[in-house]
């Protein structure tokens, strides 16, 4: 994809920290307007940032939590960037939301950025395009790049290869609900937090946790997972839970950084190949090859293995799968 003057030009806004240029890309993103792997060299070095995600249930209060926090790194002097994944409308592909009305209190700070990201189907609870977007605010300077997921439970985990640290937000009734997430959700916590705290159950649900942790496998180096509870009306403990994020970016940074890094980037490496292969096969599959084949898909009597063998033993689509 060929860079052109008005994408250089907005790059170069995008890293003097001007806003309407991140959100101008983001945009883009979305679009596809905006290929990263072609304007990489000229973003350059990205800055120092901690990558937080903020996952849970639905109705767990994760955007009441954010905003708290956000007021408490603002207070610190920190530019705070916020990527919200919504559902997806079906028709358009959009976020549903829009921009969160529930972080209301910081839309006019110009060193607040707060953007949502339909899922488009997404599985993991974030959107596709989270990773690149992230990025970009890294480029634009955002020391805090907050993460929230769809919050649709145990699907959540692409969120560990994204962030630095990982907040899981339960309430005090979710009791039922995290049994079913024992064997995914629960295992990529950093923090548990107990929102809600003043409702009845909220010691239940921390002997519960603690419980949790206790049984984990070895492994997490000496991090040993708080439970914190909140409440996201009043911000009661919040000042806590980001009192422990900076605390865990410091353990990282003495303890684990350079093997996270390494488990990031390779997950990372792994989607853009899996995403900018699946595009390629997409085009192939939609155009050239799709008469090629029309015969063999239309008859019900022939494998789809069948076809997908004589596929991939196609030199005209293995050759310009690999240009």
């Amino acid at each position: 994809m060929e860079v052109t003057g008005n994408i250089r030009q907005l790059i170069e806004r995008l890293k003097q920290g001007d806003s309407s240029a991140l959100a101008r890309s983001i945009t883009l993103l979305e679009e596809g307007s905006l290929d990263l792997p072609s304007v990489d060299a000229l973003l350059g070095a990205s800055g120092s940032s901690v990558t937080i995600g903020v996952t849970g249930p639905p109705g767990a209060g994760k955007s009441s939590l954010i905003d708290w926090l956000i007021k408490h790194m603002r207070n610190a002097g920190e530019m705070v960037g916020v990527l919200a994944t919504d559902p997806s409308s079906p028709f358009t592909g959009g976020a549903i939301l829009g921009d969160r009305i529930r972080m209301q209190h910081h839309f006019l700070d110009d060193r607040v950025f707060i953007r949502s990201l339909g899922s488009r189907g997404a599985q993991g609870g974030i959107s596709r395009i989270t990773r690149d977007a992230a990025h970009l605010m890294r480029t634009a300077g955002y020391r805090y790049i907050i993460l929230e997921t769809v919050g649709v439970g145990q699907t959540e985990l692409d969120i560990m290869n994204l962030a630095d640290t990982v907040l899981v937000v339960l309430v005090p009734e979710s009791g039922d609900v995290m049994q079913a997430m024992k064997a995914g959700l629960m295992e990529i916590a950093d923090i548990f937090i107990v929102n809600k705290a003043d409702r009845e159950g909220a010691k239940q649900m921390v002997n519960a946790l603690t419980f949790i942790t206790e049984t984990r496998e070895p492994g997490r180096d000496e991090w040993e997972v708080p439970i914190l509870l909140t409440n996201g009306l009043d911000g009661t403990g919040t000042m806590e839970v980001f009192q422990t994020i900076q605390q865990h970016s410091v353990f990282l940074g003495s303890h684990r950084q350079a093997a996270l890094l390494l488990n990031k980037r390779r997950h990372g490496l792994k989607q853009l190949i899996l995403e900018q292969v699946s595009v390629r096969i997409e085009d192939l599959l939609t155009n050239a090859l799709a008469d090629r084949y029309r015969a063999e898909l239309s008859d019900p009597s022939v494998s789809l293995y069948s076809i997908f063998n004589r596929i991939m033993k196609d030199k005209d689509f293995t050759g310009r799968l690999s240009r």
